[in-house]
């Protein structure tokens, strides 16, 4: 059991540095060039990886806050990924998979499950469970956010990017405070597992709202073009 929990552990770690590494040249990468793309496919199957270890590694040595954090986090990951194949959602004639399906239900339960953690750890005098409760709020606000747009197709053309930016950004976010709690010890605890989401949270949203500007700005000189032709 020992062996195994060594190569899960080993496995997991590199998973986790692949996504990192691969994240942060998918990032710098400009978006829709073929090292853009690669880049991203890799960061996906890293976080797969990662994720998927993570939650072996949390029934080997039971910690019921690892296992509901792989799937947060890789919840992030599939959103990202699957939004890829969603371009034409806005249409209202895509149906959306299975697959889409589940990773919108699935992680909806285990985060109701985060932040009832959350909620208990709190009771019971432990402030960790702040970490359960903003973790979960924001899995479930995803996860709603997603089931949604299968019921009312989004409105924007671009959709796609924002949730693509969004999810891959979030699951790049937990990637990057997984690395910090393990390797940071001089800060205070709810700090170091909170301030990634934050600056991370502010630069997805300065980031998203730059391309939002962008399209309604192309969209605009677009009909202003077609109106000019007539």
């Amino acid at each position: 059991m020992d062996l195994l929990f060594k190569i899960a552990l080993v496995l997991h770690i590199s998973g986790g540095g692949v996504a990192l590494i691969s994240g942060a040249l998918a990032m710098y990468y400009e978006k829709g060039a073929k090292s853009h793309k690669l880049a991203g496919k890799i960061f996906f199957w890293g976080m797969t990886l990662a994720c998927s270890l993570g939650i072996v590694l949390s029934i080997l040595h039971p910690n019921i806050f690892l296992f509901l954090i792989a799937i947060f986090s890789y919840q992030m990951t599939a959103t990202g990924y699957r939004s890829l194949k969603l371009k034409a959602l806005y249409k209202g004639t895509l149906k959306p998979q299975f697959i889409d399906w589940l990773i919108g239900l699935v992680p909806a339960i285990f985060n109701l499950v985060i932040i009832g953690w959350g909620i208990i750890t709190l009771i019971n005098h432990n402030s960790f469970g702040i970490m359960g409760i903003v973790f979960g709020g924001l899995g479930l606000r995803n996860a709603i956010l997603w089931i949604k747009q299968f019921f009312k197709a989004p409105s924007e053309k671009m959709h796609w990017l924002y949730a693509h930016l969004q999810g891959f950004g979030g699951a790049y976010i937990a990637a990057f405070t997984a690395f910090m709690v393990v390797n940071i010890n001089f800060l205070p605890a709810l700090l170091v597992w909170l301030l990634p989401g934050i600056i991370g949270g502010f630069l997805i949203a300065l980031t998203t709202n730059k391309y939002k500007k962008k399209f309604t700005k192309k969209e605009k000189v677009k009909y202003i073009n077609e109106v000019e032709d007539k």
